[in-house]
Order: structure tokens, then C-alpha cells, then sequence
């Protein structure tokens, strides 16, 4: 059986072809993770967070009361790097409560007194 010939460039071109397709398929160098750095009350109108994504995404706020009911909800688009945002109309939110942060899919739970 014959072998096929191909020119130089076609094989030039799948070797290119081939090497993207490996170096594609390499791991993210950074991890996809939310960091929360700070939660807290501001004045009597608002809460205020700080937290800090490797990637521009949407992030998902949720107080959450007794059974798991949600007390308060925010969210807003952020692009990468380290943030403070003021969210609004948390008016009479006291207590204890725990929060979950949705964030690229992933939930990012917790407890914060207020």
C-alpha cells in the first residue's frame, strides 16, 4: 500500500493545527475562585463588601434567614480584581445570618452578624 504524500505545507499546517489544539487544552493557571475579604453593616440603609475574582463574571448575594429562607438578594456584574461595593436597601437587616455568594456556578457559603 502507498503511503499518502502531502506537501510540505499542508503538513506544516496540520502541525500547527495540532499544537493548538494540545495547548488549548491546558489548565487554567489561576483558580476559579471567589474570595470574600470583608462583610459588614453601613449606617442603617446598606451593607458593604469587599472581595476579590480572578475573572469578569456575575456575583450573586443571599441572606439567608431561618430555613434557609432568602432574607435579601443582590447581584451585580464585576470584572477581575479585588472590589467594595455598598448594597442597598438592607434597612433592618440585625442578626445573625448565613450567606451564600454565587459566583461562575460555584456557591460560597457562610455565617456574618450584622
Amino acid at each position: 500500500m502507498d503511503r499518502l504524500r502531502l506537501p510540505s505545507t499542508v503538513k506544516a499546517q496540520i502541525v500547527l493545527i495540532l499544537s493548538g489544539l494540545s495547548f488549548a487544552q491546558q489548565p487554567l493557571k489561576k483558580p476559579n475562585t471567589f474570595r470574600l475579604e470583608a462583610l459588614s453593616r453601613e449606617g442603617e440603609e446598606a451593607l458593604r463588601i469587599r472581595y476579590e475574582i480572578p475573572f469578569d463574571g456575575v456575583v450573586e448575594f443571599r441572606l439567608l434567614g431561618k430555613g434557609d429562607s432568602v432574607v435579601y438578594f443582590f447581584q451585580w456584574p464585576s470584572s477581575q480584581g479585588t472590589h467594595e461595593r455598598r448594597l442597598p436597601n438592607a434597612k433592618g437587616l440585625r442578626g445573625t445570618f448565613r450567606y451564600r455568594i454565587t459566583y461562575k456556578g460555584i456557591d460560597y457559603t457562610g455565617q456574618v452578624s450584622l
